[in-house]
């Protein structure tokens, strides 16, 4: 390693030279040093704090490496490597709107970037914009046929999807490139899975891992997929522990985003603390009827909680010529925020009436329309299991819908919740412990019981098991309580599930149809789930689940 004030001369040309020589070996704890000691002697260059730059992001520093990164883009304003350098710095702070807008402008100055596509894709999957990504990884493979990554991320769209043959082609593309492209790999070992060959799917997870390139989001899915690799072979205990893993890279990778805001089971327990503490006549408040003359004539919440059935029982609904479902699209966000968040806002919303009551209705059905569905023609069918937090504010609406109430086996939900995966946000951000998944499930269900209680619901369980084990009977059942006769056309929902965020676990396993694998997964992980089981124990026997 050249010691930095060894320089020959303080000359520009020496300075870079050097950093250019320790970056080219990998050692970015000298560049940082060379260019510190350049910077400190008036040297002006933007690689100097380019080299700063990426010694932070190898230590996890983003927010200092996007800092340096910046300082450099101003010396080089219309440089595109620092654009996406910083786009990628953006990706990493969860700020996808500030990357893709910033790899938009890198773009307009150099149109045949293939990695600037590539990295556009990736922010724009990671911002839930999944057509577009997968356009813009297209982009990105047009224009260089060997970009590894690029393909590679293909080939996982195309895995998700359950197109076997092409996630294989463009995998073995990627492959021939790199021979340690992590994604490809990943790919493969979705493919392998969905094929039975979890031994396979085993093989190309420690490929990743071995590899010390693979960080971050690539370690928590390969140890993601190794967990289901280990599952299917009846190795619960090894599985369970790269289920473990995988959610720990997940909480190293979000936890920035979720620094001093409240968990989900805080904002919870603080509602319940609220609600439980509020004098009866608020309730009565809340459950006057108040119905609007222009509110859609029947209208349905799906509620309980995540991995519980309702992507199922939402889809067999929307297959029904005379329903329309609405897919945790949350048309209550305003409302939620003013009301449901203090006391105050509490007894706000129990107080509320006239213009505010009528336009606050009026927006809701708003922002529904938003989303194609004519509340004139069509049931609606809001799907949203986590809203069953906002019952009160649901009540308080919309005094005449209707409450379907999603149940599945408390301890089946809890530890599908905590191994399987999920694009985290501040609900699922609790999943990756065990421990906080059973306390969210716990206070969800806290919620539930104490605004069933209190106020005048109507309202149909749902059980996942029933359905599972007779389709028609319990779709049957739910069209009874619509208010519907049954359609035959509701069986189809396998095929209208191609609809679905292909990102999502639920979206993935309907294409399959019915299947009872999820059903008793608990007893396997029995050991596992033993310091949780005290905290659903009530809840297995409220809900007349067998105790054994």
């Amino acid at each position: 390693m050249t010691d930095p004030q060894s320089f020959a001369s303080p000359s520009l040309a020496d300075a870079l030279r050097a950093v250019a020589d320790t970056i080219r070996v990998a050692d970015f704890e000298a560049a940082r040093a060379h260019a510190e000691s350049a910077i400190a002697r008036g040297l002006v260059h933007p690689a100097f704090h380019s080299a700063r730059a990426l010694w932070f992001e190898r230590q996890g520093r983003d927010s200092d490496a996007l800092a340096s990164f910046q300082q450099a883009r101003m010396l080089a304003p219309k440089d595109a490597r620092l654009m996406n350098a910083i786009g990628l710095c953006f990706i990493r702070l969860w700020r996808m709107n500030d990357a893709v807008a910033l790899f938009d402008e890198a773009i307009r100055i150099e149109p045949a970037n293939s990695v600037t596509h590539q990295r556009r894709a990736l922010a724009l999957a990671f911002a839930g914009k999944a057509a577009e990504s997968e356009t813009a990884y297209r982009r990105a493979v047009q224009l260089d046929p060997h970009n590894a990554e690029a393909l590679g991320s293909l080939a996982a769209i195309a895995a998700r999807n359950g197109h076997a043959q092409p996630a294989r082609q463009y995998a073995e593309r990627a492959l021939r490139t790199d021979a340690d492209n992590g994604t490809a790999r990943a790919a493969l070992a979705l493919v392998d899975l969905a094929a039975g060959d979890a031994q396979a799917a085993e093989r190309h997870c420690l490929r990743v891992l071995e590899n010390p390139q693979t960080v971050r989001h690539g370690k928590a899915v390969a140890f993601g997929l190794l967990g289901d690799a280990l599952d299917a072979q009846d190795r619960t205990a090894e599985a369970f522990e790269a289920y473990t893993k995988s959610n720990g890279e997940h909480q190293k990778l979000h936890a920035p985003r979720f620094t001093g805001v409240a968990s989900a089971s805080d904002a919870i327990g603080a509602a319940i603390t609220i609600l439980e503490h509020a004098p009866p006549q608020l309730f009565d408040r809340l459950s006057r009827n108040q119905a609007a003359h222009d509110d859609a004539p029947r209208h349905v919440f799906l509620l309980g909680f995540h991995r519980s059935g309702t992507t199922l029982l939402g889809q067999a609904l929307g297959s029904h010529p005379d329903i329309a479902t609405l897919e945790e699209h949350d048309c209550l966000a305003g409302p939620s925020s003013r009301y449901l968040t203090s006391a105050e806002g509490i007894a706000r919303l129990s107080a509320l009436n006239g213009s505010e009551l009528a336009e606050t209705r009026a927006d809701y059905w708003r922002q529904v329309r938003d989303h194609r569905i004519d509340p004139d023609r069509q049931i609606v069918v809001d799907k949203h299991p986590f809203h069953t937090i906002k019952l009160p504010l649901i009540h308080k609406l919309f005094p005449q819908a209707r409450i379907v109430f999603a149940l599945r086996d408390p301890r089946d939900v809890v530890l599908s919740c905590f191994r399987r995966h999920f694009d985290v946000d501040i609900v699922k951000f609790e999943f990756l412990s065990l421990e906080n998944a059973a306390r969210l499930y716990d206070l969800v269900m806290r919620v539930s019981a104490l605004c069933r209680e209190r106020l005048a619901l109507t309202v149909f369980e749902h059980r996942h098991e029933s359905l599972v084990a007779d389709f028609d009977a319990q779709m049957q059942s739910v069209c009874a309580f619509l208010g519907v006769p049954w359609h035959q056309s509701m069986r189809n929902f396998a095929a209208n599930a191609q609809g679905l965020d292909r990102r999502s676990l639920s979206a993935a396993q309907l294409q399959r149809g019915i299947n009872g694998d999820g059903i008793g997964q608990w007893q396997r992980y029995r050991r596992e789930l033993a310091p949780v089981l005290p905290r659903l124990e009530p809840w297995v026997g409220r809900f007349g689940y067998d105790p054994a």
